[in-house]
């Protein structure tokens, strides 16, 4: 620990993690700061377009299922798990190219000419041989997934550009809350859209949200470019590789955030299961118990952002993921208790499920802000790019195994979805109690 109080790494560098970050700012200094402002509006908007997108593709997919004989043996959950992979791919392969010319690239115009992107592609959604052909459908998904890896190093890499260090926890918790509330609503407001215009008027709905993310994209502050770099993008690649896996602290949080989005976007798949197995709805309805997640995310976020600043950044991130497994095994019990009693979750009883969904929300919010916010103050300026780059590349990669294989054992492991969660639940349950565990035990001083 130095004189200031910061605890150190091994190598002498701050040890934000294990310590704090500079607090006392909360939510009033970021509705005055414009640029943040924009940027943050314009988040909203893509992503409650990107999250209508999926439930688009879903009800397509749903609606090919039941008229093609070839797809008919296949299950809601397994075919959402393949439309997954089609949007994951391009993370896989590009997210860390993208980072590499993020950090070249004006951020704005990258921003900007991503939503463009992804809103022509959600168009061509529009057209009778896009939304009756299944390998055309996964070919834009594709095709959408592409634009959105430049725009997430992108943004990510403008937050503390634009915000003081003090602001990161509020500002990366009012991203997060929206994030999630889009990541649930988005969903939710997906179901009535098609209902009411239609699959084939809808993408125009959605595309719209992009476009209006490209307008207000226009009004940030642009990102001054210091020198154009003249090393080919493997070896600007190579080099944030390297940084990442010779900071312990860095990589650790990447690892974090990696196994929570990982967890996140399976319980995505898991929902289209439970909705359609234990609440006996329509699959593409799944929005409702992602929305009471998203909720619940955003109750956390708030608490994080103002009292969360005092509590140890990886206390916090254990004690999260000890909840998160906790209420996943809560909610996998549901399944059991209906085969076993005979009980229906209709009706007023509908609200156990969102509950626990809620707190599922709350316990990823604790992990989410911290490690991220944490993560943002340590990352050199001239890295951002290529650092998110990774993560996102990290965070598709380790996602895309789970969620294909939470699919099959949804629709064939007996049990279903009940058994799925306690599969994923009680492993997350117990290592992260042990974390925990051993963070708060008192600690031996050595003998001298």
């Amino acid at each position: 620990m130095d004189n200031k109080g910061t605890v150190s790494d091994k190598t002498g560098e701050p040890n934000i993690f294990e310590g704090q970050l500079p607090g006392g700012a909360g939510f009033n200094s970021l509705f005055k700061n414009r640029q943040f402002m924009f940027l943050w509006i314009a988040q909203v908007f893509s992503q409650f377009a990107d999250r209508a997108v999926f439930v688009l593709f879903v009800a397509i997919l749903t609606q090919q299922q039941a008229s093609n004989m070839n797809f008919a043996q296949s299950g809601a959950a397994q075919l959402t798990s393949w439309l997954y992979v089609a949007f994951t791919i391009p993370a896989v392969v590009l997210s860390p190219i993208a980072g590499v010319y993020v950090d070249r690239w004006s951020h704005r115009s990258v921003l900007v000419i991503s939503n463009l992107v992804r809103a022509a592609c959600v168009a061509l959604v529009a057209l009778p041989a896009v939304s009756h052909s299944l390998m055309v459908d996964f070919a834009l998904a594709f095709l959408i997934s592409i634009g959105s890896q430049f725009f997430g190093p992108a943004e990510t890499s403008s937050i503390p550009r634009l915000v003081k260090k003090s602001e990161l926890y509020a500002a990366n918790s009012l991203f997060f809350t929206t994030m999630m509330i889009a990541l649930g609503f988005g969903f939710a407001i997906g179901e009535p859209i098609i209902s009411h215009i239609g699959l084939d008027h809808s993408p125009w709905v959605i595309s719209g949200f992009f476009l209006i993310a490209s307008l207000l994209l226009l009004f940030i502050n642009d990102r001054q470019v210091q020198s154009e770099s003249k090393e080919p993008w493997w070896e600007e690649l190579r080099f944030g590789l390297a940084y990442i896996s010779g900071n312990s602290l860095v990589f650790r949080a990447i690892t974090k955030i990696t196994i929570l989005f990982s967890t996140i976007i399976t319980l995505n798949i898991i929902a289209v299961g439970l909705a359609q197995q234990v609440l006996q709805i329509q699959p593409f309805q799944f929005g409702y118990i992602v929305a009471a997640a998203g909720a619940g995310m955003g109750v956390g976020n708030f608490w994080v952002a103002h009292w969360g600043q005092s509590i140890r950044p990886n206390l916090l991130a254990y004690a999260g993921f000890s909840g998160l497994g906790l209420f996943m095994c809560g909610l996998g019990s549901l399944g059991f208790i209906q085969n076993i009693v005979g009980f229906s979750w209709h009706g007023g009883f509908m609200s156990v499920p969102l509950i626990l969904s809620g707190l599922i929300g709350i316990s990823c919010a604790m992990v989410a802000v911290p490690t991220q916010a944490a993560l943002q103050a340590v990352v050199p300026e001239e890295l951002r790019g290529k650092v998110f780059g990774a993560q996102n590349t990290a965070m598709s990669a380790a996602s895309t195994i789970p969620v294909v294989l939470a699919g099959v054992l949804i629709d064939n492991l007996p049990g279903g979805v009940s058994s799925t969660l306690f599969l994923i639940g009680l492993p997350t349950l117990f290592t992260s109690s042990y974390h925990l565990w051993r963070l708060l035990r008192p600690r031996q001083l050595p003998a001298k």
